[in-house]
C-alpha cells in the first residue's frame, strides 16, 4: 500500500512539475481580507471580452470564501513581491454561458497546466470571479451576468 501511494505521489508530482516547465502564463497574486489580516493566494487570470477573471477550481478554497465574505481585493500582476496592486471588486460568475467563455479561457491560455490543475480539483466544477477596478462602483458591473459576493 506504501508503495502504491508513493508511486501516486510521485506521478502527481512529475505532472505538476510538467506543468510548471512546459507552460508559461501570467501569475498574479490576489490580496483578500479576513478577520482584519490580509492574505495572498498566487493565481492565474485570463482575459474575455475586455473583462478580467480569476478561477477557483474548487469550491471550498479559502481564497474564495474570504472574497464572498468582503468583495473588496487587490491585485498585483508584478512578480516582486513589492510592486504596485490594484483594486477591484471581485464577482461570482453565475451565468453559465460567461463561466463556460472563462473555462475556455483558461484552457486556452496556460493548456496543460490548467487540465493537470482541474484533474488535481477532483472534477468539481470551477467557479470563475469577474474582478472589476474599484474606480468603477460595484453597481457598475451588476449587469454583466455577475453577481457580488455573498454577504456584500
Amino acid at each position: 500500500m506504501r508503495r502504491a501511494m508513493l508511486a501516486i505521489g510521485a506521478v502527481i508530482g512529475f505532472l505538476v512539475l510538467g506543468a510548471l516547465l512546459l507552460d508559461e502564463g501570467e501569475v498574479v497574486t490576489l490580496f483578500t481580507q479576513e478577520a482584519g489580516r490580509e492574505h495572498r493566494t498566487h493565481m492565474w487570470i485570463v482575459e474575455v471580452d475586455g473583462r478580467e477573471f480569476v478561477r477557483a477550481n474548487r469550491s471550498d478554497s479559502n481564497w474564495l470564501a474570504r472574497l464572498k465574505a468582503n468583495p473588496e481585493v487587490r491585485l498585483r500582476r508584478s512578480v516582486s513581491p513589492h510592486g504596485p496592486s490594484g483594486l477591484y471588486w471581485a464577482r461570482l460568475v453565475e451565468d453559465p454561458d460567461t463561466q463556460v467563455q472563462v473555462d475556455a479561457a483558461f484552457a486556452g491560455k496556460y493548456r496543460f497546466a490548467d487540465r493537470v490543475g482541474r484533474r488535481l480539483s477532483e472534477g468539481e466544477g470551477s467557479q470563475a470571479v469577474e474582478l472589476t477596478p474599484r474606480s468603477e462602483p460595484a453597481e457598475a458591473t451588476k449587469g454583466k451576468n455577475a453577481q457580488p459576493g455573498a454577504g456584500s
